[in-house]
């Protein structure tokens, strides 16, 4: 009887053991509240000689910080040693959909989906050493979000106004970046297919890296049809590749904290893609993935490089704490050219040709404040100014932009916010475009758990 009873306590004992060598931790935000915006386009319609002007007016989300649903957890491994991982889901509280969307990069010409059933933001897995660093395999944030993050005034908020981490959810058009599930026009946000590397804060510094793949490298097998006509011919030869690498460092004295990140992403698509019917494109990583498409080109050629650097820096007064930011973006396409190219065969649709690299350049830089007024009071403030500049007709414009906002704490968990920003286009060489821009405001009640 003694020897069943200490059977059964070393065995209760040994999986209390387990048990408290692993964890799983539930957590996420619901964020929602009222958010208006007026906006104007800077595009101007060919028949009126107006331009666009939108207004919006709704009850909607994720103003202050992305609504989402997380579940990480770790387990030791002994020795100092640990895995971890990570699923992160983003939340719609104002649409009947629970989760959903669109992962897309429109320079890069890259998603994940189009109108997925569950916004997959972050999942990845890992393995962690106390005193040297960690790996992760997985969809994750890039070297430049966490560099942003850490510099950021707003602290990635979806209102107008921060010219470094920007949305686009004022306007009509384009990709809006408000749900936070896009990457954004300033940089590149998650990379998918990634290995990230972290190390240990070591005397203050602490480096980490990202490599990206995504490749697929195809052979013609098959002849394109009956008599040379392109009926069943999908564009089986060719390259279909996306990738790239990032690396980001930081160091951190007393009050002072400075960070450097930069990032190169490439896509090819060396052949393009046709079809001689209807067909959903569920195969590609283009923008039209998961789309039907008609008879004809489902995406053009394209080599497309997209570099990208963020400087950033924060120092603690105590009383309040400033932010400095930079950021810069340079796209290329060397296949720029619509319809030069010869069809190879009859029916085939005319393609893009190889052409000089056509450019699109964009720089900001932003200030800020951020401090606790009362002990449930807080503020932040930023400004800033940019300049785009595109090689195509030689177009660039000057933009600037500021945001404030406040947090009233309920609880640790709980605030009210308000938040008002405000973007605009102060000259441009693109006829119509001066005068664009937009402002937005939100007030709403944040909730994390």
């Amino acid at each position: 009887m003694k020897k069943s009873l200490l059977a059964v306590a070393a065995i209760g004992a040994f999986a209390s053991a387990a048990q408290a060598q692993s964890s799983v931790t539930v957590y996420g935000i619901i964020d929602a509240g009222y958010i208006g915006s007026n906006a104007r386009e800077g595009s101007v319609n060919a028949a009126s000689g107006q331009a666009l002007k939108i207004q919006k007016s709704a009850f909607g989300q994720s103003a202050e910080q992305t609504s989402r649903l997380g579940f990480k957890g770790t387990e030791d491994l002994g020795g100092g040693a640990s895995a971890f991982f990570t699923v992160e889901l983003g939340l719609t509280p104002q649409n009947s959909e629970l989760s959903g969307g669109t992962a897309e990069d429109r320079p890069q010409r890259t998603t994940n989906a189009s109108g997925s059933a569950i916004d997959n933001r972050q999942s990845f897995v890992g393995v962690k050493k106390n005193g040297v660093g960690q790996f992760a395999f997985g969809r994750q944030y890039t070297p430049m979000f966490n560099t942003g993050a850490a510099t950021s005034p707003g602290q990635y908020n979806n209102v107008v106004g921060d010219l470094v981490y920007t949305s686009g959810s004022a306007f009509a058009t384009g990709t809006a970046t408000g749900n936070g599930t896009n990457n954004g026009i300033g940089f590149t946000n998650r990379a998918s297919n990634a290995l990230t590397l972290q190390s240990d804060t070591f005397a203050g510094f602490q480096v980490g890296g990202l490599y990206a793949a995504n490749n697929q490298n195809q052979t013609e097998l098959s002849a394109p049809g009956a008599n040379g006509n392109q009926a069943n011919y999908s564009g089986n030869g060719g390259n279909t590749n996306w990738g790239g690498w990032g690396l980001n460092g930081s160091f951190t004295w007393q009050k002072l904290y400075v960070g450097v990140a930069y990032q190169s992403f490439k896509t090819q698509y060396s052949t393009g893609v046709y079809t001689g019917y209807s067909v959903a494109n569920v195969g590609s990583p283009a923008a039209t993935s998961g789309q039907v498409v008609g008879n004809g080109q489902l995406f053009p050629a394209a080599q497309i490089s997209d570099k990208q650097t963020l400087v950033g820096a924060t120092y603690d007064f105590g009383i309040l704490k400033a932010y400095a930011q930079w950021v810069g973006r340079k796209v290329q396409n060397d296949y720029n050219t619509p319809g030069a190219a010869t069809p190879t065969y009859a029916g085939q649709p005319t393609v893009a040709a190889q052409g000089a690299g056509e450019q699109l350049n964009r720089t900001a830089q932003q200030i800020g404040v951020r401090s606790y007024i009362t002990p449930t009071i807080e503020s932040w403030a930023s400004v800033g100014t940019g300049k785009v500049k595109a090689t195509y007709l030689n177009q660039s414009a000057n933009f600037f932009g500021y945001q404030l906002g406040s947090n009233y704490y309920l609880s640790k968990r709980t605030n009210l916010y308000a938040i008002y920003g405000q973007t605009q286009t102060s000259s441009s060489s693109i006829t119509g475009n001066v005068g664009a821009g937009a402002n937005q405001y939100a007030v709403g009640v944040r909730h994390t758990f």
